[in-house]
């Protein structure tokens, strides 16, 4: 016998809609934004831009159950983050304040061409019943059943931009390995001529020299910002407030000594947002002569010795969390270049007090902090005695002292600023001639109507012309770091003056320009290492 179960009576609740589809009466207006993005600040993209930011107001305002909620535009910005799109990340702030219902995009792309982020930003919009319509593709969110056409779209922009990059690293690959070399318009010192080729901006230019040469006299990264400050001196981007981290890259920049490294830093990826120093990953292009020169190669190459001799420096103290790491100090020379001949720790600045007297000397690091423990031979100095040895071995090396003052400048101008072989006026005569024997050698070439029996004469005057020429550049680029040194020699002319008169007094600027290093052998004498490599002892009085 079968058996029937009995009939359920089942009744159906409507859904109750949360909200009407866009463009349908309501009796709630939709709050509608949209939202606009152009990857570069051409003006094309521009204009497409602002096309766009029109076409949407017009769009939602003509709309009558429809709110103008805002238009979220960003310029001359990649779609492949959302960090960098200020505009966007202020519309998804609204959104979760609950101030849109309806956001209007162009296509997939402009939302975004990171496929996790437009996917993860879609998925949230959702969750708060917002939508999102992507006009090119016509896909709205609200109606979606599933993500598989939003992530299809979404995939198909990635790939895009990663076809993109990928042919952006291979142009420039070829452009480093032709030579091609480009300038930051914000790079300070380098400006455009009429042409549009990279020239020298001169202001800017002296700065940079003077830069270079207050390092070399040991200021720090920040005296030397503290000078540009208290000078008025506005960064590339016509600030008044300089960074250290600027200056000293400043002072690493092979450009202005007209070379150019290529490829120092690169993107692993689509997605990253900053980028990596290249410590081999990827080929190097180094174009050597490629710009307008600003700092001499010799001036360039004494600033990377003294960059890399301050990072190396060791600690003042062995108490130091790291002794092997030490820290350039600028108030005093003797700091950075005085050593103990015993230990070889760095000497210190101290203050003796006794019985109310108190006197400057200068002590092995060691020996302050350990005491006699591990070097109980080295001497204890008085800073006035430290210094008269020192000004004597300046005076003894460089300065004879029955010579006349102009002599006496003469040889301290050689050591602050050595020459370039050859004076102008020879070069340039040397020059008039070989032009003269040229056009001459032409000439014969005409009227004999045959070139090859004074080919090789003409070849030997045409190299000659070009080594002359290219000595004549460096004489012309010297004289202009010589304003710089112009004023410090200055300087040095007023100390030489007070040497006539009552003897030379110590420098801090003099001794570093001058001295490398000075190693206390014994309380009665020290080792002086001069920076043309020459070494002298002098006596301790």
């Amino acid at each position: 016998m079968s058996t029937t179960s009995p009939s359920r009576n089942v009744t159906v609740i409507p859904a109750k809609p949360q909200g009407s589809a866009p463009g349908q009466p309501t009796k709630k207006k939709l709050r509608v934004a949209a939202y606009c993005r152009v990857s570069t600040d051409k003006d094309e993209q521009l204009n497409s831009f602002e096309v766009q930011k029109t076409y949407y107001t017009e769009k939602i305002t003509s709309n009558p159950n429809w709110k103008m909620a805002g238009i979220f535009a960003d310029e001359g910005i990649t779609g492949t983050s959302m960090k960098k799109r200020d505009q966007f990340m202020r519309m998804l702030r609204h959104c979760r304040e609950g101030r849109i219902d309806l956001i209007l995009v162009k296509s997939v792309s402009r939302f975004g061409r990171n496929t996790v982020d437009v996917m993860r930003t879609v998925r949230s919009l959702r969750e708060k019943n917002i939508t999102v319509m992507f006009e090119k593709e016509n896909l709205d969110t609200s109606q979606m059943t599933s993500e598989l056409m939003l992530a299809f779209f979404s995939a198909f922009s990635q790939s895009e931009s990663e076809s993109i990059r990928e042919n952006i690293i291979r142009g420039n690959a070829m452009a480093y390995a032709q030579g091609k070399v480009s300038v930051s318009p914000t790079m300070f010192g380098f400006t455009k001529d009429s042409n549009g080729e990279i020239a020298v901006d001169e202001e800017q230019a002296q700065v940079v020299r003077m830069i270079y040469n207050d390092y070399l006299d040991g200021m720090t990264p920040g005296d030397i910002k503290k000078k540009l400050e208290r000078l008025h001196i506005k960064t590339s981007f016509g600030r008044d407030t300089w960074n250290t981290t600027v200056i000293l890259s400043l002072l690493q920049n092979e450009k202005y000594m007209g070379d150019a490294l290529r490829q120092k830093t690169f993107k692993p990826s689509l997605f990253s947002n900053r980028s990596k120093v290249n410590n081999g990953e990827l080929p190097k292009f180094y174009v050597s002569d490629c710009l307008p020169v600003i700092v001499e190669p010799d001036l360039w190459q004494q600033v990377q010795e003294e960059v890399a001799r301050r990072r190396a420096k060791r600690a003042s103290t062995e108490k130091a969390k790291n002794p092997l790491e030490g820290r350039h100090r600028g108030k005093y020379a003797l700091s950075d270049i005085l050593i103990c001949g015993k230990c070889g720790s760095p000497y210190r600045r101290t203050t003796w007090a006794k019985k109310g007297k108190k006197k400057i000397v200068w002590r092995c690091g060691t020996r302050l902090d350990y005491g006699t423990q591990f070097c109980n031979e080295s001497p204890t100095i008085e800073e006035r005695s430290l210094h008269t040895a020192i000004v004597n071995g300046i005076m003894n090396q460089y300065i004879n002292v029955s010579a006349d003052m102009e002599l006496l400048k003469a040889n301290l101008d050689r050591a602050l600023a050595p020459q370039v072989p050859g004076g102008e006026a020879d070069i340039r005569t040397r020059i008039s001639e070989l032009t003269q024997q040229k056009q001459d050698l032409v000439a014969r070439c005409m009227e004999e109507n045959d070139i090859t029996k004074y080919e090789l004469l003409l070849t030997k005057i045409v190299e000659e012309l070009e080594q002359l020429n290219q000595r004549l550049k460096g004489i012309e680029s010297q004289q202009k770091d010589r304003a710089v040194t112009e004023t410090r020699m200055a300087e040095i002319s007023e100390l030489l003056k007070q040497f006539a008169d009552s003897g030379l007094q110590y420098d801090d600027v003099l001794t570093r320009r001058l001295v490398s290093a000075i190693r206390v052998k014994s309380d009665e004498e020290i080792e002086i290492t001069f920076k043309d490599g020459k070494t002298r002892t002098e006596m301790i009085e």
